[in-house]
């Protein structure tokens, strides 16, 4: 397996994006068509989200997108392998920044910050180019199975300034880099075990969803600013969009703060529906009778 990723990873440096993003496109198409079984949860997921704001024909659309952003984000991966032998000043990242006002707002109360992200877009890129350009940042993950996957995963982020933490022991350790003043980003998005998490709303469906922002905010008065990468069209180009600070008041409940946190990963959902990971039973602990 791993030979096979080196292998992906050597003919995709050696690809421009030009060639590679259409190819990307292409192998998402194909990958759309033959793995019936995450096409299907993606189609379920979409029509549960949605409703009937979207017809079969829309959500048979979007699934094909959504598997084609993929596609074009797996050979983005492919040419992060070759980062860490590049300065970071010169990382071949295509990417502006929206709403920085936001991010500078949050700055001025606080040295560190709390980045509210998800699933969503290319975010790897998007933590490199925060990293290189704004801030350190650390970003707490569960550990790829394939040890070998990992310390590439590793090897093309700790060089340029992004530090990566796991979830079995990575909390103490973010809390301390938030109090030398690195920035801290958090998925909030995917389920979460209901020991873990709290009963939300999302897509004004029930769900389960983790607290850790809402808790780490309350605890340390950190500001709460959303970040999410979106592609400019199917292009290379990004945008770092930073959104306005989560606002919280000292009597909210945790249970309140993670809605809002669910109410913004939603919003941005809605505006670009193709760059979110529909892949994953988000509503099987809740709902399990839509996956059957």
């Amino acid at each position: 397996m791993a030979a096979l990723v080196e292998l992906f990873c050597y003919a995709v440096h050696l690809t421009p994006p030009f060639i590679g993003l259409p190819l990307g496109r292409m192998f998402g198409y194909l990958a759309c068509l033959v793995d019936a079984h995450h096409r299907n949860i993606a189609r379920i997921n979409l029509k549960f989200a949605f409703q009937d704001s979207k017809s079969d024909a829309e959500i048979r659309r979007l699934v094909y997108r959504n598997f084609m952003q993929w596609g074009m984000i797996a050979y983005e991966w492919g040419r992060k392998r070759f980062f860490n032998c590049l300065p970071t000043n010169q990382l071949p990242i295509r990417m502006k920044i929206s709403g920085e006002a936001h991010l500078r707002a949050a700055k001025k109360k606080s040295p560190a910050v709390l980045l509210l992200s998800a699933h969503f877009g290319n975010w790897e890129y998007g933590h490199l180019h925060y990293a290189a350009t704004i801030n350190k940042l650390n970003f707490i993950v569960r550990r790829i199975d394939n040890p070998s996957m990992e310390q590439r995963r590793v090897a093309s982020n700790h060089p340029h300034g992004v530090t990566i933490l796991y979830k079995e022991s990575g909390l103490k350790a973010a809390i301390k880099s938030l109090k030398k003043g690195e920035d801290l980003v958090i998925f909030a998005d995917q389920k979460a075990n209901p020991k873990e998490g709290v009963a939300c709303r999302f897509f004004g469906r029930e769900t389960t969803t983790l607290p850790i922002v809402a808790t780490l905010a309350k605890k340390y008065n950190y500001p709460i600013v959303p970040m999410f990468v979106v592609r400019e069209r199917q292009s290379a180009e990004h945008r770092l969009v930073f959104l306005p600070e989560l606002t919280w008041e000292d009597t909210d409940s945790i249970e309140e703060i993670a809605q809002r946190q669910n109410d913004v990963i939603e919003d941005i959902i809605r505006l670009h529906p193709d760059h979110w990971l529909w892949m994953h039973r988000k509503w099987k602990t809740e709902h399990p009778e839509i996956y059957k």
